[in-house]
């Protein structure tokens, strides 16, 4: 499958060292690439690589445990729940859902690192990362000095580092200054809950909310929070928005805020289950698509989703969203080229065309055909058989056999 057309079929893509370097009929292309070593699948699709644009890959399934009737509950119970949790805990978690996210077909992911255990894993796993060490803290000074002495790498292999700045409520605008100059002057890419919830909108309206609670417990005066008519009213006026700012959920969001995110060039993370799970709405995804905002698909955490399995996601999104003319098409975009852009991989991955990195996948042929490849797709795919990352097959299905190599 290529970006902006059709299906190939008995199609051929041609690999040298990590890229891409021809797509076609698989006759033109063996008899332009005689010399190449040949692998054959039986039915089955190459496709892009999925791209997950947002995970928390260091927490176990908490899902059950942390449930509650208003979101403020369940970042408190999540909150209770982590204090349980040791390093080895995080870590074993970590390299459970990477495994998840290689046999499902994952090879990007937006990765939000809390505790430390995530960024050695990727970089061990041969998935495409981008790691977003995550900030959270009203009290002004407190991390300033801890996020001056981190070491940013420059990017560089397959895992590069961002900022996520947790939340409007949760972040000091002091913080948010620093971190917006520190990520302009590297060059880092920042990710950061937004409008994810009615009661951050209560919040910084300075109306009740349920954040009191969290505040008590967390030890911070309630006149810290910020104040402004929405979340994306207050990130712009502090000049956070940008291209390389992810707006992630972004449910709770008036018109103005969508020209706001369509103005600056920012991008969305759409994580449909998770929304759901947590009870804070719908995302009005079809009005952030007609905008020509780039949005991205992203499975969140087992605290508040059912898996990490990006199929599981897209058929979510495809059910919510039909009914707005979303189309199949549109969803598997979100997951592999809106992914991609999103996390500023969009010129070197998230579709199959001649000089883009090798991120390919491979699925099994849908045994019922409706007319729709892509709906035939979502309806009966779980996993991919064999996956590609940089040229290089990082996970073949052990029942799947490659005919050949020629």
């Amino acid at each position: 499958m290529q970006r902006g057309a059709k299906p190939v079929m008995n199609g051929a893509v041609v690999i040298i060292r990590d890229r891409i370097a021809a797509v076609g009929p698989s006759d033109r292309i063996i008899k332009h690439y005689p010399k190449h070593r040949l692998h054959r699948f039986e039915n089955a699709v190459l496709m892009p690589g999925l791209v997950n644009i947002h995970t928390h890959l260091e927490l176990p399934p908490l899902l059950d445990a942390v449930r509650a009737p208003a979101f403020p509950d369940w970042v408190l119970n999540l909150v209770k729940a982590k204090k349980a949790l040791t390093a080895d805990d995080y870590a074993s978690a970590t390299a459970q859902n990477i495994k998840t996210l290689i046999r499902s077909g994952t090879t990007t992911i937006g990765e939000i690192c809390t505790h430390g255990a995530s960024p050695e894993l990727l970089k061990r796993s041969g998935l495409r990362a981008v790691v977003f060490h995550e900030m959270i803290s009203m009290d002004p000074p407190s991390l300033v000095p801890h996020l001056q002495s981190l070491a940013f790498r420059s990017p560089s292999g397959l895992v590069h580092d961002g900022i996520s700045p947790h939340a409007p409520y949760t972040v000091s605008e002091i913080m948010l200054l620093r971190i917006r100059e520190i990520s302009r002057k590297k060059d880092l890419r920042l990710a950061m809950h937004v409008a994810e919830s009615k009661d951050e909108i209560h919040l910084l309206q300075g109306k009740k909310s349920g954040f009191e609670k969290l505040y008590r417990a967390a030890g911070w005066d309630p006149a810290w929070a910020p104040f402004a008519d929405t979340p994306v009213q207050y990130l712009h006026r502090l000049r956070l928005l940008n291209k390389n700012f992810l707006a992630v959920h972004a449910v709770q969001v008036t018109d103005r805020d969508i020209r706001l995110i369509r103005k600056t060039r920012a991008s969305v993370a759409h994580c449909p289950r998770s929304n759901s799970q947590t009870g804070v709405g719908k995302m009005s995804l079809r009005k952030f698509l007609d905008a020509g905002i780039i949005v991205g698909l992203g499975t969140d955490s087992l605290a508040s989703s059912p898996s990490l399995n990006l199929w599981d996601e897209m058929r979510y999104a495809y059910r919510v969203h039909r009914r707005d003319g979303v189309s199949a098409l549109a969803i598997f975009t979100l997951a592999t080229t809106g992914g991609a852009a999103a996390l500023g991989t969009g010129k070197e991955t998230g579709s199959l065309e001649p000089g883009k990195r090798a991120d390919i996948i491979a699925v099994r042929l849908p045994k019922k055909k409706s007319g729709d490849p892509y709906s035939d797709l979502l309806r009966e795919t779980e996993s991919c058989i064999m996956s590609v990352v940089n040229g290089k097959i990082i996970w073949t299905e052990p029942a799947f056999t490659i005919h050949g190599p020629r």
